[in-house]
């Protein structure tokens, strides 16, 4: 069996990176449901209080306007600093998270609906220790956001399992201005390995709990790789350097 080529490693390796990538935007619009069931404006507080607790990470929003009774959940500015184990200070900067909802549609059971969801991502910071792509801020987040989304979201009734809660979004606009990626944090090894715009934008319609991998997840991780093939390649090749410097050093260290 024939060796992996150079090309198809660091695809996989930036694959792995997008995928985190794809994984904090999806929990972030969670975030942003979650609002929904914790009163709107209250939402904010609670979720930077779970955060913190399950990651030591926090959450502020400058602008909250949300309005319930008009069907609209919507974030300016929303911030969220990495967990205390990390010196970078800040993993995460939204310019908009807005939801535009059919409040009945929540009290009436069946199918949620959800006219628009716009996540405005301004800059994404990724922090890891030697190997970034193991070991990273976006890892820790994730988990945080995770339990955060599970501990404020409303108990299931005792009785065999449910299934999955039916809901529609009719559309879904999710766009990353900047990314930027750092290696070796804490240490003398630190290095910025990215910083650069991405602009990266992804539309999708008509989404449900049936075809949302289908609509949502695979497609958002191949089309953020084509467009960092197509638009950044210095990104695949500040990757790939970094990934060649890693593996040369393991080895060398391997063979002493």
């Amino acid at each position: 069996m024939s060796a992996p080529s150079k090309s198809t490693r660091l695809g996989s390796a930036l694959r792995k990176l997008l995928t985190m990538l794809c994984g904090v935007v999806l929990f972030l619009v969670m975030v942003g449901l979650l609002g929904v069931w914790a009163l709107g404006r209250f939402s904010p507080k609670l979720l930077d209080s779970s955060l913190a607790t399950k990651s030591g990470a926090h959450l502020a929003v400058e602008s909250n306007d949300t309005n319930l009774f008009a069907g609209r959940l919507a974030y300016a500015g929303l911030t969220i600093t990495n967990p205390t184990r990390w010196t970078e200070k800040e993993f995460l900067k939204v310019r908009r998270l807005a939801i535009d909802l059919d409040l009945l549609t929540f009290f009436k059971g069946g199918s949620q609906v959800f006219h628009d969801v716009e996540l405005d991502i301004e800059h994404l910071t990724i922090v890891g220790k030697a190997d970034f792509l193991k070991d990273n801020n976006a890892k820790d987040i994730f988990n945080g956001l995770k339990s955060a989304v599970a501990t404020e979201a409303p108990k299931p009734t005792p009785g065999p399992p449910s299934a999955k809660q039916p809901f529609l979004i009719k559309h879904l606009r999710v766009r990353v201005n900047r990314i930027t990626i750092i290696s070796g944090d804490g240490t003398d090894q630190r290095k910025v390995v990215v910083d650069q715009a991405f602009n990266y934008v992804f539309e999708a319609r008509d989404i449900t709990e049936r075809n949302f991998d289908e609509k949502v997840s695979r497609p958002m991780g191949t089309q953020a790789v084509q467009t960092a093939v197509q638009q950044q390649p210095e990104l695949l090749l500040d990757l790939a350097r970094e990934r060649l410097r890693k593996s040369v050093t393991e080895k060398l260290l391997g063979e002493k």
